[in-house]
């Protein structure tokens, strides 16, 4: 353990260039977005704020960018500006971590109210940009509103700091282990492309996937491509079993990520169909996330991870169809340099003036309807100053002109799955939530009955390379995906 003394101040340190990346995140605040990554940890047990503020307090400043504002210094009157992470000489612990003793406990309708009033609210940028609100709940436990600006850390970099401020085990003791602890940790050495040749096809490979982004059509027109408005809502399901889902994806050869896909498609396409909208009848395209970072260099925070362009096959009637037509499309994307491509992209958009950007932006993210994240959390569960950590649910930001963004975490078995909606384009957000849950019990249904025809020995539906039970449509279509027939010589 370490002999660090808890303080609710933090001293000076030394000030670091901000990536240009991170300043481009750092700058897509909308009017109608913003780019704050809003999460909920909920505890069970009686709550010792004072426990959990000290415990915060000794842990979370290990982080340098917990105790760091964003400034903009310019080297001359007409170069760029560059920001810097500079130590906050003001950081109080107890300016970002709230606890009103007085307030009444609150019931998950008021807290889901909560969360949709501060979907718009900016984090303040005078000091370093995250806040946790603590509230107690009906009927026991209590729940942490934890709220942080994208340009600290992506997904991967924030399990990192919940291992890191959570203990194994209710024995609270105090200071945290070294098993997550980002000082003694080590970044692992990657490989460099030695070969003149190889980085000539690997920057060639990004300049040809930039390019076919750029051509991409804007998406199909729905409700879900209408202008943003300023009334957000945050929802989620009741938490799954993780085994569930892996036992789908199992049974199919795909992952969970690929349920995961297939299962937004399937509530997307049942949502259009019952409004009566024809973009059911084609597909629909999402920005995947894809993580590009070794996990144990989580402890650096930071951004690194692109977006993928995916169809969604909501034109697709069977679920099991759409799993594997999703499981192609996740494949081929894999095999391919677009998760390199965004996040070079993203990397050069903070170079550009900041106006600039936002119209960058905005052209990309007219290819796409909605956000798809997934997020691995602990598989253990995690206790907090000696309160056990029940569910983890976070939602993620969307940018430009995007307003609807779905998320699944895992922790301890389980998966929690969460939409980010703007009223505008989501006109019933939580019919399309109750869809999403549906979605996942259709595949597991039709996963389980295709099973079963194989044990009683049935004649199975045409060959595919995903699974034997996908129709002979789907399989030609995942046969080209995968291997382009080869023009004729």
């Amino acid at each position: 353990m370490l002999e660090r003394k808890p303080c609710d101040k933090v001293g000076q340190g030394a000030d670091e260039p901000m990536s240009r990346r991170d300043y481009c995140w750092f700058r897509m605040d909308g009017v109608s977005n913003l780019m704050v990554i809003n999460s909920v940890l909920m505890f069970e047990g009686p709550l010792d704020f004072d426990a959990l503020r000290r415990t915060i307090a000794q842990r979370l400043p290990n982080y340098a960018r917990f105790t760091q504002r964003v400034q903009l210094r310019r080297r001359s009157r007409f170069s760029l500006p560059q920001a810097i992470w500079a130590q906050d000489p003001d950081f109080e612990i107890a300016r970002h971590v709230q606890f009103d003793a007085g307030a009444a406990a609150v019931s998950e309708s008021q807290l889901q109210a909560l969360l949709g009033l501060q979907a718009l609210l900016p984090l303040a940028k005078d000091r370093p940009l995250w806040h946790m609100q603590v509230l107690t709940r009906v009927g026991g436990g209590f729940a942490i509103v934890f709220r942080l600006h994208h340009c600290i850390t992506d997904g991967l970099g924030l399990v990192h700091v919940l291992k890191h401020l959570t203990d194994d085990s209710m024995a609270h003791a105090g200071q945290a282990a070294l098993e997550w602890h980002p000082a003694y940790a080590q970044p692992q050495a990657h490989p460099t492309l030695c070969k003149r040749m190889h980085r000539l096809v690997f920057w060639t490979r990004i300049t040809a996937q930039l390019a076919r982004l750029a051509l991409l059509i804007p998406d199909c027109r729905s409700s879900l491509k209408r202008p943003l408005s300023a009334d957000k809502c945050m929802l989620q399901l009741p938490a799954m079993q993780l085994d569930l889902v892996r036992s789908i994806a199992k049974s199919m050869q795909a992952t969970v990520n690929d349920v995961w896909v297939a299962a937004v498609a399937g509530a997307l396409r049942a949502y259009l169909q019952e409004r009566g909208e024809p973009a059911a009848q084609r597909a629909l395209r999402a920005a995947v996330t894809f993580n590009l970072r070794n996990k144990a260099d989580a402890f650096l925070l930071g951004n690194h991870f692109g977006l993928v362009a995916v169809d969604l096959p909501i034109d697709t009637a069977r679920a099991l169809d759409r799993l594997a037509l999703a499981s192609a499309r996740m494949r081929a994307i894999k095999a391919s340099h677009q998760p390199h491509a965004t996040m070079f992209f993203l990397s050069l958009s903070g170079y550009l003036p900041a106006a600039l950007q936002r119209w960058v932006l905005k052209l990309f993210t007219s290819k796409g309807s909605v956000v798809l994240t997934n997020v691995e959390g602990p598989p253990q569960p995690r206790f907090l100053a000696g309160a056990r950590l029940q569910d983890a649910i976070c939602w993620v930001p969307q940018a430009g002109t995007m307003g609807v963004g779905f998320a699944l975490m895992s922790y301890a078995g389980q998966i929690q799955i969460s939409m980010f909606a703007d009223r505008s384009q989501v006109a019933d957000p939580q019919r399309l939530m109750d869809l999403v849950g549906e979605a996942f019990v259709q595949l597991e249904k039709e996963t389980r009955f295709s099973a079963f025809a194989l044990l009683q020995g049935r004649p199975a539906l045409p060959a595919a390379i995903v699974a034997p039970t996908v129709s002979a449509t789907v399989a030609s279509t995942i046969s080209s995906t995968i291997w382009p027939a080869e023009s004729a010589g």
